[in-house]
């Protein structure tokens, strides 16, 4: 494989926002645990504070790339050699299931 490219001007959120779902502090119940379950499960998911933007304006969500077990845009970048510059890992749930749990109802 050819050398890694900078990801810089794909269309994704670097750290997650204040208001991410898979961050510790977010209020506990919020989506309820179907619905957060849904969204970790997904390949794909985009940042809530874009979903209304024009579609060329809508960036992935860094909390669902760096928490969810699979994500296909973080696989497709991977795979044309381009690195992502995700940080703020420290921020979400360790783990989904204790995700999962948080957003109970």
């Amino acid at each position: 494989m050819g050398s890694v490219r900078s990801g810089h001007h794909l269309p994704y959120v670097r750290k997650p926002c204040s208001n991410c779902p898979m961050r510790k502090t977010a209020m506990r119940g919020w989506l309820g645990s179907e619905r957060m379950k849904e969204i970790l499960e997904s390949e794909l998911f985009v940042c809530h504070k874009t979903v209304n933007d024009r579609v060329e304006s809508r960036r992935q969500c860094a909390g669902h790339m760096l928490l969810a077990p699979i994500n296909s845009f973080v696989s497709l970048a991977q795979a044309m050699g381009f690195e992502l510059s995700l940080t703020g890992r420290e921020l979400l749930f360790d783990d989904v299931e204790q995700c999962i749990e948080h957003h109970k109802s």
